[in-house]
């Protein structure tokens, strides 16, 4: 059994909140649930619109053909009617042509009308009411909005059942929640960022609950005094991250190669948004790759991690802030506003995992910069009894002294260059590395990686395609990604990039596909899209 709702209006209307109450009543109920928010650059008016996706199956992709609209303007009306499957159910604003009627504007005002929402669906669907105040209890002005919910819900009216199942156990959970909860989770001490949508709310959500979660949170007065900040944090000792989007990881990219000079261990979590320039702030790409891999002066080690859904934002950012304090360098988290906004049904095991990295024994002379087989030196912090802490933006010895001796620059560059190579020789044993979804059995493959996992997934099972994808990009996990597309009869890149960016990045390491599924304006793949492209039907 599976249902979708779009729910839309104007900014401010409760768009948003009405979609992930519903939701989380869903979840309750025993299904998985995939809510996708669509939303202008716009604090109050322009069009919003909401898709919450439920089923008793597994869902993690949008779609956009819907059995249900709620519209609570006209504009909402003509511009969802090619959202509409055959025999979609209306529930509209009383002064609107459709099935069911309710006076949603008279009822309630602002984000008070996600209330009056929420009680037209759940009588639409026959839940009890009981189901949906839990969820209202949660609010502030609780009294208020279940006066709305209780009359929006006698004056609804039924369409079909939606009963209890037994289905999937998770959270409803936001990426951007799993990036946050993940990072703490990985010792993270104090988050150091400036708002930049779509990674802003990461730095909300922290700075809601820095009390609770123990962790401090600043925000200066733009990125390049964070990326800076970070540094300072990091050479005393704290687990520091940022996070931002393209433009705002463009400012931080002289710090970057900073980092990876004075060999000193930063998060960076990049959510891409349209782009170039301002772009299109709300909305999602894939277009910061090659820039992502390749910001920064000069050669220095770096990892890059691609989570595609809520449980890997957890996992990934987790995983980050051991391994930038393991191999003391930038790792970088590259996610995108689908991923970081979209809200997912997904069963996270919190667990704290903190991974001390290799420290100064005390004895003899600090060498911050110490020669050793893997490149990594052992760490000591400012205020160590008998430590002379330096670290330097220019090439140094191993005392961290500048230096323009070319033999002591060789011995610098060369146990950098050993530090890039241990961090291959883990990507290549991590098991997570690749993901391979779909068809398993297939002999044709989509190849692909972020948000489109998902929906790469799905569709691959229905069509017959096996789904693989990177989850690191940097190092790039070539010989496993290698094994899991051997002997494939034909090969699909599915990516949100016009120029191919990932494509590309396949090609340089000797990977050419025979198709590519490319979208670019700025919207996520819909199901129904990479159906048709394959060859499928339109799923409508």
């Amino acid at each position: 059994m599976e249902r979708a709702v779009l729910i839309g209006g104007e900014a401010g209307e409760g768009i948003k909140e009405a979609a992930n109450l519903l939701a989380k009543v869903l979840v309750n109920l025993g299904y998985s649930v995939f809510t996708y928010h669509d939303y202008p650059s716009l604090i109050k008016g322009g069009h919003n619109f909401s898709i919450v996706r439920f089923s008793n199956e597994p869902v993690g992709a949008p779609v956009k053909k819907v059995d249900y609209i709620v519209a609570l303007d006209s504009r909402s009306l003509s511009l969802h009617k090619e959202n509409a499957k055959e025999g979609a159910t209306w529930i509209v604003d009383s002064e609107l042509p459709g099935d069911i009627k309710l006076p949603f504007r008279k009822m309630a005002k602002g984000v008070k009308r996600s209330s009056a929402i929420l009680g037209a669906l759940l009588k639409a669907f026959r839940i009890e009411e009981e189901q949906g105040l839990a969820v209202l209890r949660e609010l502030p002005d609780y009294e208020e909005n279940e006066k709305i919910f209780l009359e929006a819900y006698r004056l609804g009216r039924e369409v079909e059942e939606i009963v209890e199942v037994e289905g999937i156990k998770g959270d409803y959970i936001s990426g951007s929640e799993g990036i946050a909860l993940g990072a703490v989770d990985g010792g993270l001490n104090i988050y150091i960022a400036y708002p930049m949508t779509p990674a802003s709310p990461v730095l909300h959500f922290l700075a809601s609950h820095k009390r609770k979660l123990g962790i401090k949170v600043i925000q200066p007065e733009n990125e390049i005094g964070v990326i800076n900040m970070v540094l300072g944090a990091a050479y005393a000792g704290g687990r520091a991250m940022t996070g931002t989007s393209g433009g705002g990881f463009a400012l931080m990219t002289e710090t970057l190669s900073l980092a990876g000079m004075s060999e000193t261990p930063v998060v960076i979590y990049e959510a891409q948004r349209g782009a170039p320039s301002t772009g299109v702030p709300t909305y999602t790409e894939q277009a910061d790759l090659l820039f992502v891999l390749f910001a920064g002066h000069g050669d220095f080690p770096r990892i890059v991690l691609a989570p595609s859904d809520a449980r890997e934002c957890y996992l990934f950012s987790r995983k980050a802030m051991n391994l930038a304090w393991k191999f003391q360098t930038p790792v970088i988290l590259l996610s995108s506003k689908n991923v970081a906004e979209s809200f997912f049904t997904q069963e996270i095991e919190r667990e704290k995992v903190i991974e001390e990295p290799e420290l100064w024994s005390g004895e003899g002379e600090y060498r911050r910069y110490k020669i050793t087989e893997n490149g990594i030196s052992p760490l000591a912090f400012p205020g160590t009894k008998g430590a002379v802490v330096k670290v330097n933006s220019y090439e140094h010895d191993e005392l961290g002294i500048t230096t323009e001796e070319p033999l002591k620059i060789n011995l610098m560059k060369e146990k950098r260059e050993r530090k890039r190579r241990a961090i291959e020789e883990f990507v290549r044993d991590d098991k997570e590395a690749v993901s391979v979804g779909g068809d398993l059995n297939s002999k044709r493959v989509l190849i692909t990686w972020g948000e489109n996992w998902g929906v790469c997934c799905e569709v691959g099972e229905e069509l017959g395609f096996k789904a693989v994808k990177p989850n690191y990009l940097e190092p790039f996990p070539l010989e496993r990604l290698k094994d899991e597309i051997k002997g494939a009869e034909e090969t699909v890149v599915v990516e949100l990039s016009v120029s191919g960016q990932f494509e590309r990045l396949l090609k340089l390491y000797g990977i050419k596909a025979d198709k590519n599924f490319r979208k670019y304006d700025t919207r996520p793949i819909f199901k129904e899209e990479l159906k048709a492209f394959l060859g499928g039907r339109d799923g409508a």
